[in-house]
C-alpha cells in the first residue's frame, strides 16, 4: 500500500532544516520564505569541536541547536527532539503519523540514505517525511534541494536514523507536528525571536554536539595558530571551508541566510533598525566568505605556517563583529 500525506508539497531549498520548516509550516497554510523559518527558529550558532576519533579532527558548524523545534514551539505546543532505542518502534511510529496525514521532522546520517550515494558521514541531515510504501517496504521524503519526493528503504531509513557517528551520534530523533496556529502574530514574534538568538550567542547553548556561542569563535581564533601540529591539517581547513561556504549554508556560514530574514523582518518590526542590523549581518557574512576562501587556499598549500596567525586575526575579527552585533540586539530589543 502507497500512502503519501494528502495535500503535501515539498518545495527544493537551500538548507535541510529551513527548507522542512517552510514545507511544513507552508502545509498547514502559512506560508513563511525559508529565510524568515530560519530566522525565527534562531539559526545561527558556532561550534567549535577537537576530537582526534572524528574526521576531521577539528570541527566547526556555525548553526545554532534546536532550530526546528524553536520554531514549531512559536506556533504550536512546545517542541523538543523525541528519541527512541528501538528502531522498529521508531520506524511503526513515523508510519501511524503518516497514516493520520501529520508530518514528521526527523535527523538522519546521508550516508545511509540510497539518493545520496554518499560515501562521507554526516549525521543529523533534518527531513520531512512525507509517505511510504509497505509493499515495497521504502519510505518517501522530502529533502531540500531534491525535485519531489525521495524513496529510501526501510532498511537504510532506519539505519540513517540510528546512526552512532561522532560529533552527533543519533538515536531515532524525531517529532510531529499536527497543527500550526496560522494567526500567530509575527510583529511580535519576530523581535523575540532575533533577540533570543542573540541571548543565546553571547551565553552559549550546550546541545548534544557541544557548545554553541560567540565565544567558541574566540576560541578557535586561538586555537587555531596550533593546527600546524594536526595531522590532518590539509582536510581541516579544507572541511571548514565547505562548512562555512558550500554544504547549504546560503555562501558564508548561514549569516546571509540570516540578512535576508532581517530584510524580510523590517516590513513587521522597526523597519530602520531592523535595516541597519541587516546591513551589519550582510557584512558580517562578506568576513566568513573571505575567511572560507582563504581556508580553500591553505588546504592547498604544503605547510599551514605561514598562514595561521593571519587566519586568526581574520578569526578575532569575526568574534568582534559578532559580538558587538548581539549586544547591539539585546541592548535594543
Amino acid at each position: 500500500m502507497k500512502k503519501v500525506i494528502k495535500g503535501w508539497e515539498h518545495i527544493p531549498g537551500i538548507h535541510c532544516g529551513s527548507a522542512a520548516l517552510r514545507d511544513v509550516a507552508g502545509f498547514y497554510g502559512l506560508p513563511l520564505s525559508e529565510p524568515m523559518c530560519f530566522g525565527l527558529g534562531g539559526g545561527l550558532g558556532f561550534f567549535y569541536l577537537i576530537d582526534n576519533e572524528i574526521s576531521p579532527t577539528r570541527n566547526i558548524h556555525l548553526r545554532g541547536p534546536d532550530m526546528e523545534p524553536n520554531f514549531f514551539s512559536l506556533f504550536s505546543d512546545k517542541k523538543e527532539w523525541m528519541f527512541e532505542k528501538d528502531n522498529e518502534k521508531a520506524l511503526q511510529t513515523v508510519l501511524d503519523y503518516l497514516d493520520r496525514d501529520i508530518p514528521v521532522l526527523i535527523q538522519t546520517d546521508i550516508f545511509y540514505l540510497d539518493y545520496y550515494n554518499s560515501g562521507t558521514h554526516f549525521p543529523g541531515h533534518i527531513l520531512v517525511v512525507s509517505g511510504y510504501d509497505s509493499g515495497k517496504e521504502e519510505i518517501y521524503l522530502s529533502d531540500t534541494g531534491f525535485n519531489g519526493l525521495q524513496a529510501v528503504s526501510f532498511k537504510n531509513f532506519k539505519k540513517s536514523r540510528s546512526a552512532k557517528i561522532k560529533p552527533y551520534p543519533l538515536s531515532n530523533n524525531w517529532f510531529d507536528v499536527s497543527r500550526l496556529n496560522t494567526e500567530a502574530d509575527l510583529q511580535i514574534l519576530i523581535p523575540r525571536a532575533i533577540k533570543t538568538n542573540a541571548l543565546n550567542m553571547l551565553a552559549g547553548v550546550t546541545s548534544p554536539r557541544g557548545v554553541s556561542g560567540v565565544e567558541r569563535i574566540l576560541e578557535l581564533s586561538k586555537d587555531i595558530v596550533n593546527w600546524k601540529g594536526v595531522e590532518d591539517w590539509k582536510w581541516c581547513f579544507r572541511y571548514s571551508y565547505q562548512v562555512i561556504q558550500k554544504r547549504g549554508t546560503c555562501g558564508a556560514g548561514f549569516r546571509w541566510m540570516y540578512r535576508d530574514f532581517l530584510n524580510e523582518a523590517k516590513d513587521y518590526y522597526d523597519f530602520e533598525f531592523t535595516e541597519q542590523i541587516a546591513i551589519k549581518m550582510d557584512h558580517i557574512g562578506n568576513e566568513w566568505f573571505e575567511l572560507s576562501e582563504f581556508f580553500k587556499k591553505i588546504s592547498e598549500q604544503d605547510s599551514p605556517d605561514s598562514f595561521l596567525t593571519h587566519s586568526s586575526q581574520r578569526l578575532f575579527n569575526i568574534y568582534n563583529l559578532e559580538k558587538n552585533f548581539y549586544t547591539e540586539i539585546v541592548s535594543n530589543l
